[in-house]
């Protein structure tokens, strides 16, 4: 990614893997060095839970003083796949009202950061899933996943179905990285790069300071500038850091 594309699609091989913690920090990397951003969430659910939306929670990090636009067309109470949650609600998703939603914010910002609910094959219709929204935006993809055991099998199984869909893919983040890490987490890194040929452009660690449910921010700036790559706005350097590993 020689650099940052006009907008990006932020996907995760499970739900709760960090997606919201990893759009905020790319979100205010890119607002630190002179961007203007939009930040788009097409559908929530569970705003019947209490604490911050995610968005509410990427506004938070970047302050009442930033100039972040943002959008989220489709919120819905109850804390399951958009589909469920629009039946539920007595509400059909309209693809094409997140559409024009999308261009609108990228007529007015230099990058728009849109993070799905889940995975890939989340459903937002019947027969439409988050991929299909990612390829109808026509916009890359970055895949946000888990550093322990099972996430060889998780990512790889994503980065597939992101190929026979034809999604671009910008590159993978793994979030929650543990400060002492066992043998998988020291070898899960080399091994998604050698397995899928993916570029790794961050690797965000596990923070107590930081929850998006409870809506602290903790210390969710100097990560993202001292563990993002410099395609995401930061400053690590993964080649040293899988060194450190070895």
């Amino acid at each position: 990614m020689s650099e940052f594309p006009k907008g990006i699609f932020v996907t995760g091989t499970d739900t709760g893997v960090g997606k919201t913690i990893v759009t905020a920090a790319i979100a205010w990397n890119l607002i630190q060095a002179g961007r203007k951003v939009a930040v788009m969430k097409p559908v929530q659910t569970g705003t019947i839970i209490s604490g911050p939306t995610d968005i509410e929670f990427v506004q938070k990090v970047l302050g009442p003083d930033s100039s972040l636009d943002v959008s989220c067309p489709y919120m819905f109470p109850d804390p399951v796949a958009p589909l469920v949650a629009s039946m539920l609600s007595g509400e059909r998703i309209d693809i094409r009202s997140i559409e024009d939603s999308y261009s609108k914010l990228a007529g007015q910002n230099d990058t728009v950061i849109v993070e799905g609910a889940g995975g890939l094959q989340v459903p937002i219709l019947e027969d439409y899933f988050m991929s299909d929204l990612a390829m109808d935006l026509n916009i890359p993809i970055l895949i946000v996943t888990r550093p322990n055991l099972g996430t060889l099998n998780h990512t790889f199984l994503t980065l597939e179905s992101a190929k026979r869909k034809g999604l671009d893919v910008a590159g993978i983040v793994i979030s929650n990285y543990p400060w002492d890490p066992g043998i998988p987490e020291q070898t899960n890194p080399e091994l998604i790069i050698s397995m899928t040929g993916v570029n790794i452009l961050g690797i965000l660690p596990h923070d107590n300071s930081i929850s998006v449910e409870k809506g602290d921010i903790g210390n969710i700036k100097e990560l993202a500038s001292s563990r993002l790559c410099p395609e995401l706005g930061g400053t690590f350097d993964l080649e040293l850091f899988l060194t450190s590993l070895e």
